[in-house]
C-alpha cells in the first residue's frame, strides 16, 4: 500500500467516527430532553444541534462538547426555547427562559 491510500483510509476512519459520535450524542441528547420535559410537565416539541467543539487533552484526551436548543411548550399552545450541553454522553446542564405553564 502507498502512504496516500493510508491517509485516505485514516481520513475516511476518522469522518466515519466522528459522524457516529454526533449521532450517539444527539440521540442521548434527545433522551435527556424528552426526560426533563416529562418531569417538568411539559410538552416537548423539537431538538437541534446549535454547535460543537472537539477538545483536546481536558478531562479526556478527546472530548465532544456540543450545545443544542431545545423547544418546548409549557401551556400547549406557545413554544419556549432552551439550552442544552454536553460533554461527550454526560449532561452538563439545561437552562431555560421563563414560559407560560397552565
Amino acid at each position: 500500500m502507498q502512504l496516500i491510500n493510508i491517509l485516505v483510509l485514516i481520513a475516511i476512519f476518522l469522518f466515519a467516527f466522528q459522524f457516529w459520535q454526533l449521532r450517539r450524542q444527539t440521540e442521548t441528547a434527545h433522551a435527556y430532553a424528552k426526560d426533563y420535559c416529562e418531569r417538568n410537565n411539559l410538552q416537548f416539541i423539537s431538538l437541534a444541534r446549535k454547535k460543537t467543539q472537539i477538545r483536546l487533552f481536558r478531562k479526556k484526551l478527546l472530548e465532544w462538547r456540543s450545545e443544542f436548543e431545545i423547544e418546548f411548550s409549557g401551556n400547549g399552545e406557545d413554544s419556549s426555547t432552551g439550552s442544552m450541553i454536553l460533554e461527550d454522553m454526560r449532561l452538563v446542564g439545561i437552562t431555560t427562559q421563563a414560559y407560560p405553564i397552565n
